[in-house]
């Protein structure tokens, strides 16, 4: 059987490599004196005019939104929540996408990072 000489050059490739693949790998495999480098955390990736203490925010409105999704949207701001029914009960929320937030408090304004928004929830439904 003889084989052309594109044939050939494809198996020469394809040998080339999978020579290749597998001296990579067992070079990995046979340097156990280097450490692996570590992964920068985001803080320390972070432009530092960023993670400098941020002035008020403006309070999102969050009103109409499944729960899940205003929680997240209060996080990014840089705001806490607090659940509450109509009642003005605290809420034990086990799934936050069973409710939709009805009210919250404060509405508008601005706020200092890390303050509190009492948002009022009812069972989606």
């Amino acid at each position: 059987m003889r084989l052309s000489a594109r044939t050939g050059a494809a198996a020469a490739a394809a040998a080339l490599a999978a020579t290749l693949l597998v001296a990579g790998c067992s070079a990995d495999a046979d340097s156990d004196d280097a450490a692996p480098e570590a992964t920068p955390t985001a803080e320390e990736t972070a432009d530092p005019e960023e993670t400098e203490e941020a002035g008020p925010v403006d309070v999102p409105d969050v009103t109409n939104l499944i729960l899940e999704t205003a929680q997240g949207n209060l996080l990014r701001a840089g705001l806490e929540a607090e659940v509450v029914d109509e009642s003005g009960a605290p809420v034990t929320v086990d799934d936050a996408t069973t409710f939709t937030v009805t009210a919250q408090d404060p509405s508008e304004g601005t706020l200092e990072p890390g303050e509190t928004i009492t948002l009022t929830v009812a069972p989606r439904g």
